[in-house]
């Protein structure tokens, strides 16, 4: 599967980076000096206007992530971060939007830092929503109290042992009449849409490409952190592993590794025209649900029998 091109501008744009040079260095310093965060790759050491940019960079940054490799390694990231502000420069300087002088190419280094920062919490906030659905799917807490701690640990252990052994971590119950099968369990759908259209300003359902549709990637990087393999850390094994809701930590070497792996199996998948058609109808359904545009019970109504396809085990 080709990644799409990331949007670059043709030419960098100069408007943010014109210094007037004539302006006194006491009167930029002024200015300056009314942020309160002395370190340059915090967002509160930006005057509002490179603060809007800021966020806007960020927003950016997360959906060409998802659009091409959202764990991208450290090289990889920093270039990333590099081109998202260029572009987004870009689109300042055409649409004529003033930002203060004196950040811009001065802070350069310190700005791509604060973009790699934000995608590093994009994935924190992921496992913490992946969380919060894997314990409301599969109902592997107790509900109620116990009167021992041991005997909880006891109980989820199982459960999610149970869960991982034997596939049906990929098919809940009675939760979607049959129609989501394997790969394409609610809980990915559930996870995908908790995630992707909160009601945060950096959601991705912000964007123009997750309007229409899921992106293929957003659906394996959901995959990646929650529902990996038995050999991996995710949220499921972590449960397996210390009987409760504290997971590990997911290193990002992991969750690459198990990304690409998952990205070969859909490849696969997306050769066959058939499957190719359920799965793109099947996320431009989540996409509608998660806009406000369809609600679960019709997305349900169109789902996809995909019994014959397994891509995560």
């Amino acid at each position: 599967m080709q990644s799409p091109h990331r949007r670059s501008p043709s030419r960098r744009s100069t408007s943010s980076s014109r210094a007037t040079r004539d302006e006194p260095d006491s009167y930029r310093n002024k200015r300056k000096a009314k942020t309160v965060q002395e370190d340059p790759a915090k967002l509160g050491f930006y005057p509002p206007a490179w603060q809007a940019f800021l966020q806007a960079a960020k927003l950016e940054m997360r959906l060409q992530a998802v659009l091409t490799h959202p764990i991208p390694d450290h090289g990889d990231a920093l270039q990333l971060a590099q081109e998202v502000l260029d572009a987004e420069l870009w689109v300042y300087h055409e649409k004529k939007i003033k930002l203060d002088n004196g950040y811009f190419p001065q802070y350069t280094t310190q700005m791509s830092r604060l973009l790699c920062d934000d995608l590093f919490t994009f994935r924190t906030e992921l496992k913490k929503v992946v969380i919060s659905v894997a314990k409301a799917s599969y109902d592997i807490f107790p509900k109620g109290t116990m009167a021992r701690k041991d005997e909880v640990q006891k109980c989820v252990i199982a459960k999610a042992t149970k869960l991982l052994k034997t596939g049906d971590y990929l098919r809940i119950p009675d939760s979607s009449d049959g129609k989501w099968r394997n790969f394409v369990s609610q809980a990915l759908r559930d996870g995908c849409l908790e995630f992707y259209y909160g009601n945060s300003k950096k959601a991705l359902k912000n964007t123009d490409e997750f309007r229409r549709a899921i992106p293929v990637n957003g659906l394996l990087l959901v995959g990646a952190v929650s529902l990996m393999n038995q050999q991996t850390k995710g949220v499921l094994t972590g449960f397996r592993e210390t009987g409760t809701d504290k997971v590990p930590d997911l290193s990002a070497d992991k969750c690459r590794a198990d990304f690409n792996s998952l990205q070969k199996s859909v490849d696969a998948l997306l050769e066959n025209p058939d499957r190719r058609a359920e799965l793109e109808e099947m996320l431009e359904q989540w996409a509608m649900i998660g806009m406000g545009d369809l609600d679960f019970d019709e997305g349900n109504t169109g789902g996809s029998d995909m019994e014959d396809v397994n891509i995560i085990l």
